[in-house]
């Protein structure tokens, strides 16, 4: 195992998973890379609503992006002080699990870490749960820690 992904939402849910995937790189001597998607919520509340996109404003995605790479970089300086973290924060291309999905096949990653958030009932219908598609979907291997925070 050489490369492995752990994503973020930056959600305390999703930073359960930090400590392992630190452990398992520094077992595999393994890079690891951090990995935020960038859903626009107007736009996917919009496309649950209306079936069809809205373009959202360029600059105000661009912040957006901005302020998650800052919280990215503070977050691998504080999670992994002793690995040398990657970081990327991507747009969707379509879901967010198909974007996870896509940006691990194309740069060969060997494995996903993942954390789940835990939702039962009505929001995990809602809301969707990220974790299982990419699970479902992935041809690569997936890890799931589950949040103990529901």
């Amino acid at each position: 195992m050489k490369k492995i992904l752990l994503t973020t939402d930056l959600s305390e849910e999703s930073k359960e998973a930090f400590p392992l995937a630190g452990k398992i790189a520094t077992l595999f001597g393994a890079t690891l890379e951090l990995l935020a998607v960038v859903e626009d919520p107007a736009q996917a509340a919009l496309m649950f609503a209306l079936d069809f996109p809205v373009l959202p404003e360029r600059e105000v995605v661009e912040q957006l992006k901005e302020k998650i790479e800052r919280d990215l970089h503070q977050l691998t300086e504080d999670s992994f002080p002793e690995l040398a973290v990657q970081y990327s924060v991507i747009d969707s291309v379509s879901t967010v699990h198909d974007t996870i999905i896509d940006f691990a096949t194309k740069n060969d990653f060997d494995l996903i870490v993942i954390a789940t958030h835990g939702r039962t009932g009505i929001s995990r219908i809602l809301i969707g749960s990220v974790a299982e598609r990419v699970v479902r979907e992935s041809p690569l291997p997936v890890l799931t820690v589950p949040s103990h925070r529901s």
